[in-house]
């Protein structure tokens, strides 16, 4: 099972890549739209610390690129108006990148419809788990 596991990772890194570069943005770009789309709008610092960058000005260049691309809008929080949170921007570039990955949700849904109730239960409660095994993993690497 740990073999599978782990060709799941690797596979899953070979789609990013691949996705990634259809859409004609890196990796760490393509990371950031992913965290963006799951939580919402971020601070700069929430985003970095969200994808491991670490040095100084970094995520600063990400967003800039992903704003000039039209996948984002930095704009200021509503509540404190100092705070600049970066917002994805669902329309337009962002909806090709989905159109890419269209297939593979597809796939995924259909896999999922292969199994009943009971068994999906135990796959769900399987993924949680190893979910969290991969950030708390992430997360020590990142310190280290």
């Amino acid at each position: 099972m740990s073999d599978q596991g782990s060709l799941t990772a690797m596979r899953a890194v070979l789609l990013h890549v691949g996705v990634a570069g259809r859409a004609g943005l890196n990796v760490t770009d393509f990371n950031c739209l992913a965290v963006l789309d799951r939580e919402g709008p971020l601070t700069p610092h929430d985003l970095a610390v969200r994808i491991g960058l670490t040095r100084g000005g970094a995520i600063t260049a990400v967003v800039d690129r992903l704003q000039k691309a039209g996948y984002v809008h930095r704009g200021r929080a509503a509540v404190d108006r100092r705070r600049v949170l970066v917002e994805l921007l669902r329309e337009g570039p962002y909806r090709a990148l989905q159109e890419i990955l269209a297939d593979v949700n597809r796939a995924y849904a259909d896999l999922v419809e292969s199994y009943g109730d009971a068994e999906l239960v135990i796959i769900h409660d399987f993924a949680v788990r190893a979910n969290e095994i991969m950030r708390k993993q992430t997360q020590r690497l990142w310190r280290n």
